[in-house]
């Protein structure tokens, strides 16, 4: 997920800064706390009214991180950590840890976000209270490591579902776009982004598959509607026209949904090629962004309402592409046209096209000879995807 870990914040006029070699970890957390929750002073213990898994909260001292967790089988890794399975010493919970270093070669990046918005990042995720969001319960420094605790969804992620059944049914299709779409909605209106967005870091919160649950928010980043310089940072083939271009705002992530509902429909991407330059060019191709897009068997078969609301997501002009909340009150999800136009067979499997796992951090090495406009990090916050697991 990568999480900054180079901070500093002001208490009473004082600034204070973590950084290797700087102050300890568990002032900066205090820091922290305070401003997810007010209530929490630095140094106190929290008050019996608050609930533990509503705020962020230090270890004191040294404290070992498994004094209080449970740490049982790994379940994933990537490139900044490791992710473990864990429940609470004091409860069954099923709970994971990702474990991140703090210093080294394989340190959670830094980022270059001012101190007062670094913190509002921190805050609005640590908020982040919804049905279809994984949620967060605390981050923990012991030693060199950073611990962040987080519900375990026990369910596979979207794209393994989607392989391992097949196909989908229309009314399924509806039912997990409204579920992604409600998701990105709330991340919205924390005032956020999420940046990557796709099927495998969608997760069911258990082996039902009835809840989906949107989690890895390591490229997340504060952000409105107007577009504004950012990191070319997702993953290829989900990324909107406009974040190649290193200008855009929090609507990229609805082109991103319009992608993976696209895939949901169809079992395959709208736009497919490993080479950037294609993939944009194809994004304004008027042929290829046009009828021809709604191609196939499966489209067929579907509603006119899932084709209006994928066209809506998948507008090139983001003046013209929907809202989270417009999306959330689509026509279609008050439509009950799939008992007509239902997509009840299985006519081709999902393909998984292997270009949709290019993470454009592993393209960085060509990034300039794609002339793509320079970012505020020149190039250095590139998205980490959330482990397998």
């Amino acid at each position: 997920m990568g999480y900054e870990l180079h901070a500093e914040f002001s208490n009473d006029g004082e600034t204070q800064h973590c950084q290797d070699g700087g102050v300890s970890w568990t002032r900066f957390v205090q820091g922290f706390a305070r401003l997810a929750h007010p209530a929490i002073c630095c140094g106190a213990r929290q008050e019996k009214q608050d609930k533990l898994t509503d705020v962020v909260l230090s270890l004191e001292g040294e404290q070992n991180f498994k004094d209080l967790f449970r740490v049982g089988e790994l379940i994933g890794h990537g490139t900044f950590g490791k992710v473990y399975s864990c429940s609470r010493l004091s409860g069954e919970e099923a709970l994971c840890v990702k474990i991140v270093a703090t210093s080294g070669r394989h340190a959670a990046r830094a980022s270059k976000l001012p101190a007062g918005e670094r913190y509002d990042l921190l805050r609005q995720i640590a908020s982040l209270r919804h049905p279809n969001i994984v949620k967060y319960h605390q981050f923990l420094q012991s030693g060199d490591f950073l611990y962040v605790v987080m519900s375990r969804c026990l369910g596979p992620d979207l794209a393994d579902h989607l392989e391992a059944t097949g196909h989908l049914k229309m009314q399924d299709v509806k039912e997990l776009s409204r579920m992604m779409l409600s998701a990105v909605a709330a991340v919205h209106q924390h005032g956020l982004m999420h940046r990557d967005v796709k099927p495998e870091n969608f997760r069911f919160k258990d082996l039902t598959t009835t809840t989906l649950q949107l989690l890895d928010f390591g490229a997340a980043k504060i952000a409105d509607d107007v577009p504004k310089a950012h990191t070319v940072v997702g993953t290829l083939l989900y990324a909107a026209p406009e974040v190649f271009d290193g200008a855009y705002g929090r609507s990229c992530d609805l082109w991103s949904c319009g992608a993976v509902i696209f895939y949901l429909v169809s079992g395959h991407l709208p736009f497919q090629t490993s080479d950037v330059t294609m993939l944009r060019s194809m994004h304004r191709d008027p042929v290829l962004n046009g009828e021809c897009l709604f191609r196939g068997e499966h489209w067929r078969q579907a509603p006119m309402g899932a084709r209006s609301l994928v066209r809506g997501l998948l507008s090139v002009d983001v003046n013209r592409r929907l809202t989270a909340d417009e999306a959330c009150d689509h026509d279609w999800f008050l439509s009950f046209d799939e008992a007509i136009q239902a997509n009840d067979d299985p006519l081709s499997p999902m393909n998984r096209c292997e270009g949709s796992r290019v993470k454009l951090a592993d393209l960085k090495r060509t990034y300039f000879d794609w002339n793509l406009a320079d970012s505020d990090n020149s190039g250095e916050d590139w998205g980490d995807s959330e482990p397998r697991r």
